[in-house]
C-alpha cells in the first residue's frame, strides 16, 4: 500500500470545496446566496477517515443556514457533539429559525463572525437569537435589514434591534462592524451609532453604501458624526468596488473634514500606491510564479561534486519490504488541475529510477500514450532488478529523445551496441554516464564513439573492449567538455585512445584500473588535473612529475602488504609544490590514525 497523502495536500485540495468565500458569506440578498438546492457538501466527509479529519474543520468553519430545518439540524448536532461547535467561526442566518439559535450560540463559543438578520420569514421569530447573542463575543458583526422592509417588520425586529444595541458595548472583541442598508426612511443607523460610539475596540466600520443617501447633499450623515467620535475607530470603508461609485459629494465631504480625511483610506481619491494584487486578474502571471515554485520542488541540488551526488542520493527516499525504494515525488501534482498542468515537466525532468525490467516497460508504456512526456525526461537512473533485455533498454531510448543523464546504481551491465546507439542518439547533449559497465565487443571498436560524446562532462568507463588504434583522427576531437573521467576497468587501448585526445577541460580523474599501463595518459593530460584518485595498482611515483597542479591525492589500497606504497607517497610529495591534501584509503582492513 502506498503512503497516505500528507493532511496539508488534502486539506488544499479540500478547501476550494468546502471554503465559502467572504463576498458570499457577506453578500446582502433577501434570500441566501447559497439558496440553489446542492448536494450536501458534507458527503466529502463519507469518502475515507482522512478526508473525515481533514474535511470537518473545513466544513464548520464557515456556515450558512438558509432555513429552519437547517438551523434545527445543526442545533442538535452541536448539542450532541461540542467540540464540532468550537469549530464554527463565521454563521450567516438568513432568517431567525426561533429556538434554535440560541442552541447553536450556545455551542459556538469561538464565533468570530455573525451576519444578523432583521428581516424575517413568515411564522419565524427572534427569541432564540435574543437569548443568544449575549453569550458570544464576536470580532465582526453584520447587520442586514434586507432590501424591502415593510412597517410592520420593522416593527416586530424591535426585540432583536434591541439586542443588538444592548451588547455592542459589551461585546469586548468587537472590531469590524458592516452597517445595515442606509434607508431614508429608516432610523436604524442612528439607532445603532450610540453603542458604536461606545464599542471599546472598534476598529472599522463599514458602510452599506446608497447612492441615493450617502452624503446625499454634501453633509455629514449624523450617525457617522456620531460614531466618529469612538476614539478607538481606526478605518471607515465604503462598501463600493470602483471610486467611479462614489458621489463627488462624498469625496468633496472627506476631504474637507480632517476626522473623516483620517479614517477613510486616501486611495479613494487618487492613485493607488499599495500593493495591486495580479494572481487572480491574470492567469498566466499565476502561472509563472507557481511554475517556478514547482521547478524547486522537484529540482535536485548538482552544486556538489559528482561522487558526493550519489552517495548522498538515497538519504531522502523510503523503501518496501523488498528494498526497493518508494518515491512520492508526484505528491504535488495532485494538489489541483494547475499544478498538474505547470509541474508534469519539472516530474519528468527529476531523476527516474527503473528498478525492474517490468517497471521499464511500464515507463515506456505510459511514454508511448502521451509521447509529449517524453521530451521532458532528462535522467534516467537504472538497476539490475531484472535481467534488462537489450530490446526493453531500445525502446525505452527511443521514446526519451532529450536524455541528459543516463546512470545506475546497482552496477548494469550495458550491451556493446547500446552504448554505440547512445552515442549516435544523444552524443550531441549526453552530460553524464555513470557505474554502468558495458560489455566487451566482439571485434576492435571503433574510437568515434568517443568523438560523438560532444557534450559529456561525467564519464565513467568499465569496459574489456578493445579500441581499434590505427585510425586515431576520428577520436581525436572527443570528450572536448569532459571534467569528471573515472576509469574501474580499461583495454589498455583506451588510454592510447585517450592520450590522442585534447580533453581541454578535465581536472578530475579517479583510477582504479589494474595491471594496465597509464603512463602515456599521465603524460598527456598530468597537466590539467587538478584532483586525482587512484588504486594501488595504477599508483606510480611519476604521477608527481606528469601532474604539477595537481591539488588533492587519494590513494586506495587493498591489503596491508601495499603499504609501502605510503612511505614512496611521503617520500615524492614533499617536492610538490601544489599538492595540499592526501588521503590514504585502505578500504576497510586497517584504521590508521591521525
Amino acid at each position: 500500500m502506498g503512503r497516505a497523502m500528507p493532511d496539508e495536500i488534502i486539506h488544499e485540495i479540500l478547501s476550494p470545496a468546502l471554503s465559502i468565500s467572504d463576498d458570499i458569506f457577506s453578500a446582502r440578498f433577501v434570500y441566501s446566496p447559497s439558496a440553489p438546492w446542492l448536494e450536501s457538501s458534507a458527503a466529502i466527509l463519507l469518502v475515507c477517515k482522512a478526508w473525515l479529519r481533514v474535511a470537518t474543520p473545513l466544513l464548520y468553519h464557515t456556515v450558512i443556514l438558509r432555513n429552519k430545518g437547517q438551523a434545527q439540524a445543526l442545533s442538535v448536532v452541536l448539542h450532541s457533539n461540542a467540540d464540532l461547535g468550537r469549530l464554527v467561526k463565521k454563521l450567516r442566518v438568513d432568517s431567525r429559525y426561533g429556538s434554535s439559535m440560541h442552541k447553536i450560540l450556545q455551542q459556538t463559543k469561538n464565533l468570530t463572525d455573525i451576519f444578523i438578520p432583521l428581516q424575517f420569514k413568515l411564522g419565524d421569530n427572534a427569541r432564540g437569537l435574543c437569548r443568544g447573542l449575549p453569550l458570544i463575543d464576536p470580532v465582526r458583526v453584520l447587520v442586514d435589514t434586507g432590501l424591502l422592509i415593510e412597517t410592520t417588520v420593522r416593527q416586530s425586529h424591535k426585540a432583536l434591534v434591541d439586542v443588538v444595541v444592548e451588547y455592542i458595548p459589551k461585546w469586548k472583541n468587537l472590531a469590524i462592524f458592516e452597517m445595515p442598508h442606509d434607508r431614508p426612511d429608516s432610523n436604524l443607523n442612528e439607532t445603532l451609532s450610540l453603542p458604536l460610539k461606545q464599542a471599546p475596540n472598534l476598529r472599522t466600520l463599514i458602510l452599506s453604501y446608497n447612492a441615493r443617501a450617502l452624503f446625499r447633499d454634501g453633509s455629514i450623515p449624523h450617525y457617522i458624526s456620531t460614531i466618529v467620535q469612538n476614539t478607538s475607530l481606526q478605518d471607515i470603508r465604503p462598501k463600493t468596488r470602483s471610486r467611479k461609485a462614489l458621489k463627488p459629494a462624498f469625496v468633496e465631504t472627506v476631504q474637507g473634514n480632517d476626522r473623516l480625511r483620517e479614517l477613510i483610506d486616501p486611495n479613494l481619491f487618487g492613485p493607488k500606491t499599495g500593493f495591486a494584487p495580479q494572481l487572480a486578474g491574470n492567469p498566466k502571471v499565476a502561472d509563472v510564479i507557481w511554475d517556478r515554485v514547482l521547478y524547486y520542488i522537484f529540482c535536485e541540488d548538482h552544486d556538489e561534486s559528482h561522487d558526493e551526488y550519489w552517495e548522498d542520493g538515497d538519504s531522502d527516499y523510503e523503501f518496501d519490504d523488498e528494498g526497493n525504494k518508494i518515491e512520492h515525488l508526484w505528491d504535488p501534482l495532485l494538489v489541483c488541475k494547475q499544478f498538474l498542468r505547470l509541474g508534469t515537466a519539472h516530474f519528468y525532468s527529476h531523476d527516474i529510477y527503473i528498478w525492474t525490467c517490468k517497471s521499464m516497460r511500464l515507463l515506456t508504456e505510459h511514454l508511448l500514450d502521451q509521447p509529449s512526456l517524453g521530451a521532458h525526461v532528462r535522467r534516467l537512473i537504472l538497476s539490475t532488478g531484472d535481467e534488462q533485455t537489450t530490446n526493453d533498454l531500445q525502446n525505452l531510448f527511443s521514446q526519451v529523445p532529450h536524455l541528459t543523464e543516463l546512470s545506475s546504481v546497482k552496477a548494469l551491465t550495458l550491451p556493446w551496441l547500446i552504448f554505440d546507439e547512445l552515442s549516435l542518439r544523444y552524443g550531441s547533449h549526453l552530460e553524464l554516464f555513470y557505474e554502468i559497465t558495458v560489455t566487451q565487443c566482439f571485434d576492435k571498436a571503433n574510437p568515434i564513439v568517443f568523438h560523438r560524446l560532444s557534450r559529456m562532462q561525467y564519464f565513467f568507463w568499465k569496459s574489456d573492449t578493445e579500441f581499434d588504434t590505427t585510425d586515431m583522427f576520428t577520436a581525436s576531437n572527443g570528450f572536448t567538455q569532459l571534467k569528471y573521467l573515472t576509469v574501474a576497468r580499461a583495454h589498455p587501448s583506451f588510454f592510447i585512445i585517450l592520450s590522442q585526445m585534447q580533453l581541454p577541460s578535465l581536472t578530475t580523474v579517479s583510477l582504479y584500473a589494474e595491471q594496465v599501463d597509464t603512463l602515456i595518459f599521465f603524460e598527456k593530460h598530468g597537466e590539467k588535473i587538478c584532483e586525482l584518485c587512484v588504486g594501488s595498482p595504477a599508483f606510480n611515483a611519476d604521477i608527481f612529475h606528469c601532474c604539477p597542479n595537481m591539488e588533492y591525492l587519494s590513494v586506495r589500497m587493498a591489503s596491508k602488504e601495499e603499504m609501502s606504497i605510503v612511505a614512496r607517497i611521503l617520500k615524492q610529495c614533499g617536492t610538490h609544490r601544489t599538492l595540499e591534501r592526501i588521503t590514504i584509503d585502505p578500504e576497510g582492513w586497517v584504521r590508521l590514525s591521525s
